[in-house]
């Protein structure tokens, strides 16, 4: 019966399909537990965040928690508080609890650490977080380069070209990414780049704000901004409109990642999107496969982004069009 109940061969289509239908007029559902038990797992996946309370994050451990729930898994959150040096604390802590794999959200961290763990056999997947000298390291990653680029050209078919930059936080594989597609995007137009219209947020909306108010300052004929995160980029609206200054009549303002929140400020962002939901989905099937003992043959995921055109940088509307659907902002 158990064989029949969870999808293994060696049982007949018509002896499964009566055990299905006898189990479906009883209300009968696996016991977790039970089931755990007997493959010697708890059931559970560690999943190390930075901060829980960041949009990107809350909307990646959705998705994860989706696909784990679909496959009768639970989740233990362990957080860095933004710091590295917390993270062998929280590994450490997750196999206290013997968790039955981890998912490392966390852009930065000790990659010797990573390699060590996942060196042991423990199940491992890593996400938003490249690591060049991985060894079979699984990786759920989006391409930021292209997402950049595709945010500044857009900038410039409007007619923008004094584009200024709001990075992240600069010794991150996707900050490095995001700044060269900036800088590719004006060196295939033939603008000069200037080092002034390029500052530092950190991917917090304060940072935004801040970065803004600098880039306001030293580069005050500035007529669009590019901002690596939509925290980033709401941080510089606000920043804009200190000033007495109009977005996107007088500064264009673009982020990335579309979180839920790009739609609803005032006016809607438009923003690279990066499928932050479906990259938490696809990371938490990865790591159960791994769980499960099977092999994964592409050890590197690189998700697409697309660019959502809404009315902060000179058109399109609340609910946003990507940009296939509408040329021009």
């Amino acid at each position: 019966m158990s064989l029949a109940l969870n999808g293994k061969p060696g049982v007949a289509p018509e002896t499964r399909r009566r055990i299905l239908e006898i189990a479906e007029q009883l209300n009968y559902r696996p016991n977790a537990s039970a089931r755990g038990l007997a493959l010697q797992r708890t059931q559970t996946i560690g999943v190390i965040v930075p901060d829980i309370s960041s949009p990107f994050y809350a909307e990646l451990v959705r998705g994860v928690e989706q696909e784990a729930s679909r496959q009768g898994f639970y989740l233990i959150l362990a957080t860095t508080l933004g710091k590295a040096s917390r993270e062998e604390k929280c590994f450490q802590l997750l196999g206290e609890r013997r968790v039955d794999g981890i998912l490392i959200l966390t852009p930065r961290g000790d990659e010797e650490l990573v390699q060590r763990i996942q060196g042991r056999g423990f199940p491992l997947v890593v996400v938003d977080r490249d690591i060049p000298s991985s060894d079979g390291v699984v990786e759920v990653i989006v391409d930021n380069f292209h997402g950049a680029l595709s945010a500044v050209n857009h900038l410039l078919s409007l007619g923008r070209q004094r584009i200024a930059y709001i990075n992240g936080i600069p010794e991150l594989q996707a900050s490095r990414d995001r700044l060269r597609g900036y800088k590719v995007a004006l060196q295939e137009y033939g603008l000069e780049l200037n080092p002034k219209q390029i500052v530092t947020g950190n991917f917090t909306l304060e940072g935004g704000y801040e970065a803004m108010k600098e880039l306001l300052s030293s580069c005050p004929h500035v007529d669009s901004v590019f901002a690596a995160s939509d925290s980033m980029a709401i941080g510089a609206i606000r920043a804009i409109r200190e000033q007495g200054l109009r977005v996107p009549e007088d500064i264009a303002v673009v982020g990335f990642d579309d979180v839920p929140l790009a739609a609803q400020v005032d006016p809607p962002l438009t923003t690279v999107r990066q499928p932050i939901g479906e990259m938490g989905e696809i990371a938490c099937r990865l790591l159960i496969q791994l769980i499960e003992g099977k092999v994964i043959p592409h050890r590197k995921v690189i998700l697409q982004t697309q660019l959502v055109v809404r009315g902060s940088c000179g058109g399109g509307d609340a609910k946003g069009k990507t940009q296939s659907e509408k040329d021009g902002c």
